[in-house]
């Protein structure tokens, strides 16, 4: 799911794990160990796209991975703070991570002049807070059994890719001995109804003292509360999936296979994908729906003539891995293809206008006939966005 949700979480578990012998420490440290995972993204900086694709959700994200790195956080962070000189070694460390995600939003926002001299004084004030409270008179040393950071560590870390599992997008958490993506298709990436009410626990339960029997009441409210909202968004599929497989039948539709998905940001909106010999049939259904069925489409396996290449070509095999054969291929010209993932639904602005899926890829055939991929959705900055929220919130009060 979203970074924050994921800070949210590794933030929790540790907590409840260490937090009664380290305080808000193991909050800091759980959401550490929660981002990391998703440090994959960085691969975009030296691999290629097609490679990055494969890459992210990957390694980073195996069960076996998770409890490995957990072991040696476990071990290091105990030896770190042994050490007299870690105060040093805290405000070195903390001020190389503000100088990253300072220099990340550099990098992200429009570079000028003004913005680098306001991230130079938001760097400093960071600099300074964090200086200032590693020498504050109340300063403690965290005491902890080092099986109690192991397990701290390892609970952080192995629960970010159970969470990611439960999303479309895939997570191979059984590296290195299957790239299988599991995805249980129940929950969006983002889903505030999921996200908040967890956040505003947590963040009550930090206001506590690690002795409060209060701060522990909170903290294990978020968890319930998130876990109940997990429970209901697979009651959810559940329900959608045979209200999919009823409309399907219904039109008389034979089927080889189908999945359904929620769309982002709501488990109340979800869209339905069926293959058949020679078409994919689609939808989306509401449960604010006046009717219980989707409104279904029909759109035939285009593969823009390169039938021959989808078993040889290397970008094409790692594309229809990551889609799970969900997709269709449109030409642009001779050279461009757009591939579209047909896993994350179909969208449009009018009724006049077809249905366009959403998660698509650029191709480009090169002069040897190898395909290339270019990038992704990278037609997003053409669209208007208040337009597309309102259709959007249109659809998920229903039709």
């Amino acid at each position: 799911m979203d970074s924050l949700t994921q800070i949210v979480l590794g933030a929790s578990v540790a907590e409840a794990a260490l937090g009664k012998k380290i305080g808000n420490r193991a909050m800091i440290w759980g959401a550490i160990a929660g981002t990391i995972p998703d440090l994959d993204v960085l691969s975009n900086f030296f691999l290629s796209p097609i490679e990055a694709l494969a890459f992210h959700r990957g390694i980073t994200h195996s069960l076996v991975f998770e409890v490995v790195l957990g072991i040696i956080m476990g071990f290091t962070v105990k030896w770190l703070y042994a050490q007299h000189w870690h105060r040093w070694a805290g405000i070195i460390g903390w001020s190389l991570v503000a100088t990253f995600v300072v220099g990340l939003l550099i990098y992200r926002l429009d570079f000028s002049w003004k913005s680098v001299l306001v991230a130079i004084f938001v760097l400093g004030l960071a600099i300074y807070i964090i200086f200032k409270r590693y020498f504050r008179s109340s300063y403690t040393t965290p005491e902890a059994h080092l099986t109690g950071w192991i397990w701290m560590f390892a609970l952080a870390l192995v629960t970010h890719p159970i969470l990611d599992s439960f999303t479309t997008y895939g997570t191979q958490i059984l590296l290195p001995f299957t790239d299988m993506r599991v995805a249980f298709n129940n929950i969006a990436v983002v889903d505030f109804f999921y996200t908040i009410p967890f956040l505003i626990c947590v963040w009550i339960a930090s206001r506590f003292d690690k002795n409060n029997i209060r701060r522990s009441q909170w903290n294990y409210a978020g968890l319930a509360i998130s876990s109940l909202y997990m429970l209901l968004t697979i009651y959810n599929k559940i329900q959608v999936d045979h209200i999919f497989e009823s409309s399907l039948d219904e039109a008389g539709v034979r089927y080889e296979r189908y999945m359904t998905s929620p769309s982002l940001m709501t488990n109340i909106l979800w869209s339905g994908v069926a293959e058949t010999d020679t078409s994919y049939v689609f939808g989306s259904y509401s449960f604010f729906d006046t009717e219980t069925r989707f409104l279904l489409h029909t759109i035939k396996k285009d593969r823009a003539n390169l039938n021959d290449q989808l078993n040889s070509d290397s970008t094409l095999k790692t594309l229809r891995w990551f889609s799970d054969d969900y997709y269709i291929m449109e030409r642009e010209s001779d050279q461009k293809i757009k591939y579209y993932d047909l896993r994350f639904g179909a969208f449009k602005l009018s009724p006049e206008q077809p249905e366009k899926f959403m998660f698509n890829f650029d191709l480009e055939v090169d002069g040897d006939g190898n395909v290339i991929l270019l990038g992704q959705n990278r037609n997003r900055k053409e669209m208007d966005v208040r337009k597309v929220m309102k259709v959007f919130i249109d659809r998920i009060a229903g039709i």
